[in-house]
């Protein structure tokens, strides 16, 4: 994960350094050549997605000369993805970026102990998002009065189903406890609202009120670091998983990280917002994997998604815009 861009480019290289150098520890090892279930665990693999996603975008940066503002012109990312986003903008420094991540991993991961929980992508029959997520609300709903009748109360307690993800017209991610995660999927394909569900390889249940712990803790880290520049100093906008509107001040983008790990990611309204208000056509996808890009691909098959996922990646879109600046655009 990562290897070949510390490989092929020294800034990336510096990246990897910076993260080590930071934790404490060589998560750069644990990422080129360690063990696979040790970096899935959800307070590894989160500071290894953003270092991934920084160290891409470092590539690129030093490859055209440019710096990010000068190739996109909003930020965003899709739950941790975000602090790669505020990265991105200059609004948070990359070793700040790297103890909120591992912060938020140790919270989420601490959070769920001795809990059976699901997070399962469900691919929608055409459905409308707002009947969806009003048929979990309504499972969740019935899951609470029975709550109630046994006398389990509180979020350490009972059954928990919520949307997760928005993450296009055609896929919504539920989070919570697998009982109540399988009677909402049994209630949505039933009534014809998803054809199907993949259940996802997961450390924790992420954005659901089962993170409420790891909330107040992430809360009082950032409390302590203060770590986000005034919005001056931004190089330009990012867009918030919360509200799917641009950050606007320093605290407020303090408290909506924190209120992001147990709030749904509205990566659909996100996407519309930049598509409808801002005419965005043109997107790139920084970081592992291929996630994110195919999402916005696919919700806009007719735009250009560049996924620069790797070194070979990027250096096809240095020579792309290369070429576009040689030709005057």
């Amino acid at each position: 994960m990562g290897r070949d861009l510390s490989t092929e480019f020294t800034a990336s290289r510096r990246v990897f350094e910076e993260a080590d150098e930071v934790l404490g520890f060589k998560l750069s090892e644990m990422m080129f050549q360690g063990c696979p279930a040790d970096l899935t665990l959800t307070k590894n693999a989160q500071p290894a997605i953003v270092a991934v996603s920084v160290a891409a975008l470092r590539a690129l940066e030093h490859d055209t000369g440019m710096d990010a503002s000068e190739i996109y012109s909003f930020s965003m990312g899709h739950s941790v993805g975000e602090y790669s986003a505020l990265v991105a903008a200059q609004a948070l420094s990359f070793s700040d970026c790297i103890r909120l991540v591992r912060t938020r991993g140790e919270a989420m991961q601490e959070a769920i102990k001795e809990r059976e929980y699901a997070m399962s992508a469900c691919i929608l029959r055409n459905s409308k998002i707002a009947d969806v997520v009003a048929e979990v609300e309504r499972v969740q709903a019935g899951i609470a009065l029975d709550n109630t009748a046994t006398g389990n109360q509180g979020t350490d307690a009972g059954e928990v189903v919520q949307v997760a993800n928005i993450n296009s017209s055609s896929q919504v991610v539920l989070s919570g406890t697998r009982s109540a995660v399988d009677a909402a999927l049994t209630s949505l394909q039933t009534k014809r609202l998803a054809m199907r569900a993949v259940n996802l390889p997961v450390s924790a249940p992420f954005h659901c009120k089962l993170m409420a712990p790891a909330k107040e803790v992430l809360a009082a880290r950032i409390a302590e670091l203060s770590p986000i520049r005034e919005p001056g100093l931004w190089t330009m906008p990012v867009i918030s998983n919360v509200t799917a509107e641009p950050h606007e001040t320093t605290a407020s983008t303090q408290a909506l990280l924190a209120e992001q790990v147990e709030r749904p990611v509205l990566w659909l309204q996100s996407m519309q917002l930049l598509k409808n208000s801002h005419g965005i056509s043109r997107w790139g996808a920084l970081g592992p994997g291929n996630v994110v890009g195919n999402l916005v691909g696919k919700e806009y098959a007719k735009d250009i998604v560049r996924r620069l996922s790797d070194a070979a990646a990027i250096r096809d879109f240095v020579s792309v815009l290369d070429r576009q600046a040689q030709r005057g655009f």
